[in-house]
C-alpha cells in the first residue's frame, strides 16, 4: 500500500505496509527561496543579492503534509493514535515511496480526529530544504608519491565532502590548494558543485572522499 516510512532513531514503520493506513493527502512543497533585494539610491530597480554570500541560491525550510485514514476497532485505533502522538514535536525522517532512495528530515506536528470507528491522522513536517540520499557516496584511492586526478560526480546540490587521509596530501579543488596531514577533515570552502568536479591529489597513503547527495 502506498505511503511513507517514518524513522525515529532505530525504529522505522511504514504507514501502509505496517499500519494499513490509507493515504488521503500528500503535499511536499518546494522550499521557499531566501531572496534578498536591496534598494540602491540612483539605481533603477532593486539589486538582487540572493546569491551574494555563497554564489548559490539558498532556501528556507520546506513543508511536508500527510493525512491518513484508519478504520477498525477503537482499541486498535487508539494504539495507532498513540504511536503517532509520540512523534509530535520530535525530529523524524520521512521516506516517500515515490523517492525511496532519499529521506526528508524535520520536526513533526501531529493532530488526530475521530468519527466513531474512523481515525484521521494529520502529520506535518517542518523539514530541511533538501531531501538527502540514504547512502553516503565514498570515493577512495591510494597515492604512491604521485599525482592523481579524481573525478567526483555529484548529481545533487553543492555539498562539502569529508576528506580522510592517512598521510600528508596536497589537494587542489576549484583552484584552491589544501595541505592535509593525516586525519579527517570537513572544509566548508571545499565544495563539490552539481555535476563533475576534478580533484588533483599529490602525496602518499590512502585518500578517502565521502559526501551525501542532496536534492530539492
Amino acid at each position: 500500500m502506498r505511503g511513507i516510512t517514518i524513522i525515529k532513531g532505530s525504529n522505522r514503520i511504514h504507514t501502509g505496509d505496517d499500519l494499513d493506513l490509507v493515504q488521503e493527502v500528500k503535499e511536499i512543497d518546494p522550499p521557499t527561496i531566501q531572496s534578498y533585494f536591496v534598494e540602491v539610491p540612483g539605481r533603477n530597480g532593486l539589486l538582487n543579492l540572493t546569491k551574494g554570500l555563497t554564489g548559490d541560491v539558498t532556501y528556507k525550510n520546506r513543508s511536508l503534509k500527510f493525512q491518513y485514514l484508519a478504520i477498525g476497532k477503537r482499541e486498535d485505533l487508539l494504539d495507532i493514535a498513540d504511536l503517532f502522538n509520540r512523534y509530535h514535536g520530535e525530529i523524524i525522517k520521512i521516506i516517500d515511496d515515490d523517492t525511496p532512495d532519499y529521506y526528508y528530515e524535520g520536526e513533526a506536528s501531529v493532530t488526530t480526529s475521530w468519527d466513531n470507528t474512523l481515525l484521521t491522522i494529520s502529520l506535518e513536517i517542518d523539514a530541511d530544504p533538501f531531501r538527502k540520499n540514504l547512502e553516503i557516496t565514498t570515493v577512495s584511492t591510494t597515492l604512491n608519491n604521485d599525482v592523481k586526478h579524481i573525478i567526483i560526480n555529484n548529481q545533487g546540490v553543492s555539498v562539502s565532502p569529508t576528506i580522510e587521509v592517512t598521510k600528508e596530501v596536497n589537494i587542489i579543488i576549484n583552484d584552491n590548494t589544501y595541505t592535509l596531514n593525516a586525519g579527517k577533515y570537513t572544509i566548508s570552502k571545499l565544495e563539490l558543485k552539481t555535476g563533475s568536479t576534478v580533484i588533483q591529489a599529490r602525496g602518499s597513503g590512502v585518500l578517502k572522499i565521502q559526501y551525501r547527495e542532496a536534492r530539492l
